[in-house]
């Protein structure tokens, strides 16, 4: 019998295929267990924001996505108005139009390269904790067992078992309206790019794919109160978007059609001893600007570092419990601001109008329109400075490098390790040597932008731990702080 890995994650989806990756690639030893047999091929994200592939990138996994996924650098707002992702300073200046059944894929092959063992077909059933581990209970096509492992991530979606086995609170609420979407083919589309029209009567978003299909959301109001659980049939999604559309796009050839209606629900806590929540175990919201998946990400990129930091003992007492108190409040923003966007587009009265209006007209001003992208893109998303100074929990840019021993081109080449980065001009600082085995360090060609400070040291999911004028101004506390004792006093 193989032994019990270090960490159980309950749930092969983004979260799950993506923290798994995380572990495995540097020494710990992971399972996924996922109670499905058969690929998913309904999902209802069907982006990737360009905050996503960084983070992949960093880790050297965003061409497996890439290579599925068609690039858009101008999604439509709708009445021929777009937005423009080549303002945006990253590596990925586009939204990538991709099924997420696709992306889990990539992921998969990802998590698998690394090392974690995939399990389909398996199930927990119960689970219970100590000072020292895990206990977990599996059925699966070869019965039922039981594990003992240190750790276990519940990235099993808006049911999850694992959340409800350690009694934590999902709470929140449904919307009564239901909206449809189906992958289909068109024998008419609108065009080759993506295309959107908002009526009095709705809206209508096509996203064309690689493969020639097509995602069609339809946002109907006159069938807004039609039960999410009624099956949706090819006419009614061609009746409802002819008549909004003033034409018939030939919807045909579905590969699965559906309504849905949506919730914003949110977990009263990410973390139980020994038992953590990640993705939509933890938050759900309505896909108005596609952050489900990416939040997804970056709960796993968040976690996975401070969980490898543990298991390997080097870890700075309380590091594992910033994971909840970063995340937490990023989600409730996110539900804050999904919540306000799917008002905004479903509401038909006056001033719900003359906002949409207003709105729209203000994406013809460039920094507002830059704002608003960055958002929606997730390159704004900072974690708490807590008193570390004002560029503390900002998301370093992707920068070229002088050239040096690391072979590393650009900066983010240097994540490849999932160590830290220490930034600045010479050699490494003598008192940070003694962190070597997690920190790297590197010149940039250019700066980071108008006003950084010269030295910085960014976190393994690329974010600044802390940064200075000079390596005596902090460094050694920071270090401390977030990497642990040194290597000669590691435990």
């Amino acid at each position: 019998m193989s032994p019990s890995p270090q960490v159980l994650v309950v749930g092969a989806g983004p979260a799950g295929l993506s923290l798994a990756a995380e572990l495995a690639e540097f020494g710990i030893s992971c399972r996924v267990v996922e109670k499905r047999t058969q690929r998913q091929t309904l999902s209802r994200a069907c982006t990737v924001e360009p905050r996503t592939l960084e983070l992949l990138d960093m880790r050297g996994r965003a061409a497996g996505v890439l290579a599925r996924g068609r690039r858009c650098q101008h999604p439509p707002l709708g009445n021929d108005r777009t937005l423009d992702y080549g303002l945006l300073d990253t590596p990925f200046p586009f939204s990538l139009s991709i099924p997420q059944a696709w992306t889990v894929d990539a992921l998969r092959v990802s998590a698998e390269a690394a090392g974690a063992v995939i399990s389909p077909g398996v199930e927990m059933t119960a689970l219970r904790q100590d000072e020292s581990g895990v206990d977990v209970d599996l059925r699966g096509p070869d019965g039922s067992s039981t594990v003992r492992v240190q750790y276990v991530v519940g990235c099993d979606g808006v049911n999850s078992a694992v959340r409800d086995a350690v009694g934590v609170d999902f709470d929140g609420w449904n919307y009564d309206d239901s909206l449809m979407m189906g992958d289909v083919r068109l024998a008419n589309p609108p065009g080759d790019a993506e295309y959107a029209r908002i009526t009095r009567r709705g809206m209508v978003g096509v996203f064309p794919f690689q493969d020639g299909t097509c995602r069609v959301i339809v946002l109907d109001r006159e069938k807004f109160r039609v039960p999410a659980d009624t099956p949706l049939t090819l006419d009614d999604l061609s009746e409802s978007s002819a008549a909004i559309l003033g034409t018939d796009i030939g919807i045909q050839d579905p590969v699965w059609l559906s309504r849905f209606r949506s919730s914003q629900r949110h977990a009263k806590r990410y973390r139980v001893g020994r038992v953590l929540l990640a993705g939509d175990a933890a938050h759900t919201h309505i896909p108005s600007g596609g952050q489900g998946l990416q939040t997804a990400v970056q709960d796993a990129f968040n976690l996975g570092w401070k969980l490898r930091a543990v298991l390997a003992g080097w870890a700075p007492d309380g590091l594992l419990d910033t994971y909840e108190a970063e995340r937490y409040p990023i989600a409730r923003e996110t539900l804050r601001k999904t919540d306000l966007a799917f008002r905004f587009e479903t509401s038909d009265s006056l001033p719900a109008r003359l906002v949409r209006k207003v709105v729209m007209g203000s994406m013809r001003i460039t920094p507002l329109h830059r704002l608003n992208l960055e958002h929606l893109s997730g390159i704004t998303l900072r974690y708490p400075a807590d008193g570390g100074g004002r560029w503390t929990g900002r998301r370093v840019p992707d920068r070229p490098l002088v050239a040096g021993g690391s072979g590393a081109t650009r900066l983010y080449e240097l994540f490849r390790d999932g160590g830290f980065v220490l930034l600045g001009p010479g050699p490494e600082p003598a008192h940070a040597a003694a962190w070597s085995s997690r920190l790297r360090t590197g010149t940039l060609a250019e700066p980071i932008g108008r006003g950084w400070p010269p030295h910085v040291l960014v976190r393994p999911d690329g974010y600044v731990a802390w940064a200075g004028t000079a390596v005596d101004d902090g460094l050694t506390e920071a270090l401390h702080r977030w990497c642990g004792e040194p290597d000669q006093v590691a435990r």
